[in-house]
């Protein structure tokens, strides 16, 4: 009876924390979050990544790696030094290595994989029967 009468009286935050703990669970990856993504900054695969924490007595299995990776989605764009850049336009005069770098901050993935796509894709393709499908696309808009 003393214990129901304890448990029906109100009890705050404070006191609550102080006396519980958290039953969430918490990967056990979490401790290696920064490391876990340097190493994917730098162009490790998952595989690789999942031997270096099997080597620090974390045994987990390479999809682990990816869906943690994937949950927390780290938003920093890897670098690329100027001298790896290439052009991808032969013949052409103009050059994309020297192009300014559009400021990515503040897109989602597939904004960014869009806009590098649109680097390496003509606007008129060469293929006849996708260039006659567009125009057709374009006569149905006008219509």
């Amino acid at each position: 009876m003393i214990d129901l009468k304890q448990r029906s009286q109100k009890m705050d935050i404070d006191e609550f924390e102080r006396t519980t703990q958290p039953k969430a669970k918490r990967s056990k990856l979490e401790p290696f979050h920064a490391q876990i993504f340097e190493l994917k900054r730098k162009g490790y695969a998952n595989w690789q990544i999942r031997d270096w924490l099997a080597a620090n007595n974390v045994k987990v299995s390479q999809e682990a790696v990816r869906k943690f990776i994937k949950s927390r989605d780290d938003t920093t764009p890897p670098t690329v030094p100027t001298s790896e850049k290439v052009s991808t336009n032969v013949g052409s005069s103009e050059s994309k290595v020297n192009e300014p770098e559009a400021d990515l901050s503040g897109l989602t993935d597939k904004q960014r994989r869009e806009l590098v796509a649109d680097k390496y894709t003509s606007q008129s393709p060469k293929n006849s029967l996708a260039q006659r499908l567009l125009n057709k696309g374009k006569e149905n808009k006008d219509n």
